[in-house]
């Protein structure tokens, strides 16, 4: 089935709605935004960049810091991930692929110009960082801070977050320090070691809903430092940070994960060299096959290894998709999935360690015999033990099986 629908109610309503939960730290949630069913925008052309320019490529490391908002709440949380630089023959165009941490792996290109003494780089804002010809809107550069305000209702206490753009801004202005090796964000401020709700507050450059203004995300303290030359190396273990399953057969289930781009040592990979793999149980590695996810992600064959920022229909920088459900008579797995990452250079392939996340209790040698249990049901209660009719926000899942058993798994919706 086609995921657009869920896909746009993964990621930010706005910076602007209730956000009493915050979500959890590290989570990643793909680009897109809600769409009321039924209703479709008429598509507006709008064109975007996709094809690497002409000119010298530079790559850069992604540091500093930024906030995400959406349904589960809002974030901030450490810039990583790489950007590639094209410096036009002219002498004075520069292009910018994926500006937003929030973004890579969208592949699309900004432009910007050089100063005249070659020290900056202005970018204009108001251009398109993603952009969705079915639905007529995209994600825009913007400018601007967010706050947040305490307030109060019959429930409570929570956190109102909204964006405030600066409209007299026009331009994101970045510093070049050659001997460095540094790009930097100019006139940005704020700290996400702040207690929280107050690490939410920020001034930087941001990616806005085209259709509505309403803000997906605004980084700050943005760093870029040249990635040198690959050389072999061990890279760090991943991080698994979330399974989710629909529970039938036409829903879906996602797993999210944190890539970070370090080796061992802590020194920066080349993620152009890097891919994963998933697994699960017993170190049995799950393959892509083509039939399944071939014409909707433009793979030709069947795929073991994802190159790192792959993207398609089922692929996200920190997410994937899979069209199983884990439960009933064909499950994925029995009790865990992982992920395992692989660094070749120079012909040489160094691998992580498999970083699995427990789903389920370990079966034991009696109930791996038995095959034959259904799920009889399914219950959904909110942190406090109350039972709810439906999963909202942080939940906890109880599946019953035909055995008598049950598993539990916390969800996030």
């Amino acid at each position: 089935m086609r995921k657009l629908t869920l896909l746009l109610l993964s990621v930010a309503v706005a910076l602007s709605a209730a956000a009493g939960v915050k979500a959890p730290q590290g989570a990643y949630r793909p680009m897109g935004k809600t769409v009321p069913t039924g209703i479709t925008k008429s598509p507006s052309r709008v064109d975007i960049i996709t094809e690497q320019p002409e000119g010298t490529v530079v790559d850069y490391m992604r540091g500093g810091e930024y906030i995400t908002a959406s349904f589960y709440g809002y974030e901030s949380a450490l810039q990583t991930g790489r950007v590639k630089v094209v410096y036009a023959p002219d002498g004075k165009t520069v292009y910018i692929k994926d500006p937003l941490c929030y973004g890579e792996g969208q592949g699309v290109w900004v432009h910007g110009e050089l100063s005249s003494d070659g020290q900056y780089i202005i970018v204009p804002l108001g251009q398109y960082v993603s952009y969705d010809e079915t639905y007529g809107y995209g994600l825009v550069l913007a400018w601007g801070s967010t706050v947040v305000y305490e307030m109060e209702d019959d429930e409570g206490v929570f956190y109102w977050m909204d964006f405030v753009p600066d409209d007299r801004i026009e331009e994101a202005v970045y510093a070049i320090d050659a001997a460095d090796g540094t790009i930097t964000l100019l006139d940005c401020e704020g700290d996400m070691n702040k207690p929280y709700p107050y690490d939410c507050e920020a001034t930087g450059l941001a990616g806005v809903w085209s259709d509505d203004g309403i803000c997906a995300t605004i980084e700050w303290n943005s760093t870029w430092r040249v990635l040198g030359d690959a050389v072999p190396a061990v890279p760090a273990n991943p991080e698994v940070l979330e399974f989710f399953d629909s529970g039938h057969e036409d829903g879906y289930t996602r797993m999210d994960f944190n890539i970070n781009l370090v080796d061992v040592d802590g020194n920066p990979l080349h993620p152009d060299y890097l891919t994963y793999s998933i697994f699960t149980d017993e170190d049995q590695l799950f393959t892509f096959d083509y039939e399944t996810y071939g014409a909707l992600n433009g793979f030709e064959t069947d795929m073991t290894e994802i190159p790192y920022a792959f993207s398609g229909e089922d692929f996200y920088l920190r997410r994937v998709y899979f069209y199983r459900t884990n439960m009933g008579d064909n499950p994925m797995f029995k009790w865990r999935i992982g992920i395992q990452l692989n660094y070749t250079v120079d012909q040489v392939t160094n691998k992580s360690d498999i970083v699995y996340l427990e789903v389920y209790p370990k079966p034991t040698a009696v109930n791996e015999v038995n095959t034959d249990k259904s799920v009889t049901g399914v219950r959904y209660y909110n942190v406090a033990g109350q039972e709810m009719a439906q999963p909202s926000g942080l939940t906890i899942q109880v599946t019953t099986y035909s055995d008598g058993t049950t598993a539990t798994t916390k969800v996030v919706r």
